[in-house]
């Protein structure tokens, strides 16, 4: 996926940047400063599927960008004034955030837009998304060889530094060309769930889980016994539901 940042300043370009990696570690980001430089990329580029966008630049309101190109993706604009809200909602905005930008409102932002983006997928229940989701294998990597992995064979994929890596079931690590959003779209929804931003966890590679701090929940793992994996206390009770069939 190709995420565009359209903002001038970069302590905030950064922010954005190393949360999207953990998200969407596979990922495209494009950062354009200005209107004039965000309209000569998007009249040559196609397939962005998010963008954040600064409501201020150093050439006028982002809202001309809208006037002059047809923008089809979801946007979440950012303003340190509340007074462009009513202009900003129209134009494709699943979110507005005020500056300065916390983390914890990116994240929620991340979510929200992952949350849409699974439920309009499901609405639409495509014949490419019935197709997805009955994956019953994926390439993955080891070295500069790629294999065919049965999704039974697989025990967790995780993301660290920008790369997804899956562990099978004999603990050994591969390399998966894809990010954990599309995986968990892909694999088959009984086996596989979704704990948290950074795992996907095969049942079957669960080896007990018990209460945590907050109403939170500690995974073990088969082949990660030297830390626990955590389920956030609002993805609780729908784990609890899945791993009751």
């Amino acid at each position: 996926m190709t995420i565009l940042i359209v903002e001038k300043a970069e302590e905030n370009v950064k922010l954005i940047a190393e949360l999207l990696a953990e998200y969407y570690p596979m990922s495209e980001l494009i950062h354009c400063q200005s209107i004039k430089e965000s309209l000569a990329y998007l009249a040559i580029n196609e397939g962005v599927g998010l963008g954040f966008f600064e409501v201020e630049l150093s050439d006028g309101l982002s809202f001309d960008i809208f006037q002059q190109i047809n923008i089809t993706f979801p946007v979440v604009f950012m303003s340190a004034y509340d007074k462009y809200l009513s202009q900003a909602m129209p134009l494709n905005a699943i979110d507005y955030l005020r500056k300065p930008i916390e983390k914890t409102e990116i994240i929620r932002v991340l979510d929200k837009y992952e949350t849409l983006r699974k439920h309009f997928l499901l609405t639409v229940k495509s014949p490419d998304y019935k197709t997805l989701s009955n994956k019953d294998r994926l390439v993955v990597k080891k070295g500069t060889n790629y294999y065919v992995m049965k999704t039974d064979e697989v025990a967790f994929i995780y993301t660290e530094s920008r790369v997804v890596f899956l562990i099978d079931k004999t603990g050994e690590r591969y390399i998966i060309e894809k990010n954990l959003s599309e995986l968990e779209l892909e694999l088959p929804d009984r086996q596989f769930f979704r704990v948290n931003r950074k795992f996907i966890v095969s049942i079957d590679a669960i080896k007990s889980f018990k209460p945590s701090f907050k109403g939170k929940i500690a995974l073990e793992l088969m082949h990660l016994s030297k830390a626990e994996v955590s389920i956030s206390q609002e993805n609780a009770a729908q784990f609890r539901k899945w791993i009751e069939g």
